[in-house]
């Protein structure tokens, strides 16, 4: 199965490219499903049809899907928000209020994932194909799997061991509930599927994430800083596309230098994102709606291409032994020295940008060796170990 991505700034044409995408891999003769995760959903506007919260046939090989988070909160988090409202009701919260505190920020994100794990599992598809929300809540998503194994790894067994331990006694004294073995279960099960689906979309055999940008300034910026995230956390990135650039055929003295402008960011964005490939999606003469439109879209934007192809296979993170020493090397291109701050804690790599932190664990060769340098240079961050003697 092939999973495809799309993310960028709102406005850019994600949904534009997911569902033409989309319309050419079912013409191609992939079975193929749409999954759209962004909350303002518009597949139903694209396609000219009306699109729901479970699959809904297009045509004959094409499948499009706008998720319900509501119905995704009722299949994965329904013993855990019990949990929380009783809880919170316990500490003299409103039940209206209680209910919404159990909602947090980012489930939307965090239930998209599932649902790519349960269409790999099913094997239901060839090729699937996902029109995310804009940039920020794309990577609060893809960056759900290493917060949840985080705290999985460190906590979770003790707490419930601990809990198991004292719920006889506790529960006649405290005045709260504690969590039963169900709700434990609910998020152990979880936990799981989030650690499954995350093998799937750093696999750069399965997965691929694609940028959808604008030749604007403000724009690009975003998407420079959206890669070097999906670097961090280790998703592989395999194509940039370049969407709503003004065609040659226009020549009013309008456009003359909005053309020129333009020019120059698709030049500028070219050789930033190098040695990922570009595709450029020249402006249309009528908005793109309906089956036809987006086949016609698509087929420009791809030419000969397949767009389930992998356009590039570099990974993001790589270890090298050289001259007795481990070098551990992460993409991070557009930050500079001062935007990166690195340490080492335990089994832990601490990797922190503005806004973002990444705990790496180390496998143990690397874990049981002292840090001798780190530096960002060429947009490579490589961090240099040495085993330690008597280990």
């Amino acid at each position: 199965m092939r999973v495809i991505i799309y993310t960028g700034k709102g406005g850019v044409g994600k949904t534009t490219v997911s569902a033409g995408t989309g319309v050419l891999c079912s013409e191609l003769g992939y079975k193929t499903i749409v999954v759209s995760t962004d909350p303002a959903h518009s597949l139903s506007d694209s396609f000219g049809k009306r699109i729901g919260k479970f699959p809904v046939k297009v045509t004959e090989k094409l499948w499009a899907q706008e998720l319900d988070v509501n119905e995704e909160l009722r299949i994965n988090w329904d013993k855990i928000q019990g949990f929380i409202v009783k809880f919170l009701s316990y500490q003299g919260f409103d039940k209206f209020i209680a209910e919404e505190f159990a909602i947090f920020p980012g489930l939307e994100e965090l239930f998209s994932l599932l649902k790519i794990n349960d269409y790999h599992s099913d094997k239901s598809y060839d090729v699937v194909i996902v029109d995310c929300a804009p940039t920020a809540s794309t990577i609060r998503m893809l960056s759900f799997p290493d917060i949840v194994s985080w705290y999985m790894e460190r906590f979770f067994p003790l707490e419930r061991k601990l809990v198991k331990t004292i719920r006889p006694v506790a529960e006649k004294v405290v005045k709260f509930p504690l969590p039963t073995d169900d709700v434990y279960s609910q998020v152990e099960d979880l936990y799981r599927k989030i650690e499954h689906t995350k093998k799937i979309l750093t696999d750069v055999k399965t997965s691929s994430v694609r940028i959808v940008v604008n030749p604007e300034k403000m724009v690009i910026k975003e998407s420079q800083r959206a890669y070097t995230y999906l670097n961090l956390f280790g998703f592989p990135v395999d194509l940039i596309i370049v969407n709503k650039v003004f065609p040659d055929e226009i020549e009013d003295r309008h456009f003359k230098k909005w053309k020129q402008t333009q020019n120059k960011h698709v030049e500028f964005v070219r050789e930033v994102f190098a040695p990922i490939p570009m595709k450029i999606s020249f402006l249309g003469d009528d908005e793109i709606v309906g089956l036809n439109k987006l086949l016609k879209f698509a087929v420009n934007l791809y030419g000969e291409d397949d767009p389930t192809e992998i356009f590039y296979e570099g990974k993001p993170m790589k270890i090298e032994e050289k001259n007795g020493r481990y070098h551990l090397k992460l993409k991070m291109p557009f930050f500079s020295k001062r935007d990166v701050n690195v340490w080492v804690k335990n089994d832990e790599l601490i990797i922190e940008l503005p806004s973002f932190r990444r705990n790496i664990f180390l496998p143990h060769t690397l874990a049981s060796s002292r840090v001798v340098e780190a530096k960002l240079e060429d947009g490579i961050l490589t961090i240099e170990f040495e085993k330690i003697k008597g280990r």
